[in-house]
């Protein structure tokens, strides 16, 4: 700002003097970031939100535009994510602010054993089959793996045959079912 002041003697003699004034903001504007989450699923992460950045303030601007960056992802089981917004004043000075998202799924799937079976003779025991595993679900994971672990032996004339499976999701939650085929 070149402001001028004029100075008048009482003949009319007259001179201007300069004064230069320099507006120069070099101070970053300020904000609290949204706080740190934990959910089980990436289903369950809420959408970038510039409204959720609070206190954003600035010495000169009045309101400092408030922009979603990025989220980077790093991990698996848990995945972390920051999720980075930046606040930027009219002259420029910006700040950027992170909020951590954490997926973490501790959740075991869930699953129905085949049912119980009795049979007469050994040869009778039907072959094993992950499809008579059944109510195969998980709160994260679409299709949790269904895999046969064994078939244990115990005893004659009743012989116990103890089929094992396991119900595994993408973050490594097992449960194992058992069938008793007698």
């Amino acid at each position: 700002i070149t402001r001028t002041y004029s100075i008048t003697d009482d003949c009319n003699n007259s001179i201007n003097v300069v004064q230069t004034i320099t507006v120069d903001d070099t101070t970053d504007p300020t904000a609290t970031a949204p706080a740190d989450y934990t959910v089980q699923c990436m289903a369950d992460v809420i959408a970038p939100n510039i409204a959720d950045i609070t206190d954003e303030a600035d010495n000169c601007t009045v309101a400092p535009v408030v922009v979603f960056v990025s989220d980077v992802s790093a991990g698996t089981c848990p995945t972390i994510i920051t999720r980075t917004y930046s606040i930027t004043d009219d002259c420029n000075n910006s700040i950027n602010v992170v909020q951590t998202i954490t997926v973490d799924d501790t959740t075991d799937p869930i699953a129905t054993a085949p049912a119980n079976l009795t049979v007469e003779c050994i040869g009778d025991v039907p072959a094993q089959n992950i499809a008579d595993v059944t109510g195969v679900s998980d709160n994260c994971t679409a299709v949790p793996v269904v895999t046969f672990v064994s078939d244990v032996s115990a005893g004659t004339c009743p012989t116990i045959v103890t089929r094992t499976y396991t119900v595994t999701d993408d973050c490594g939650n097992q449960i194992t079912v058992t069938q008793t085929i007698t």
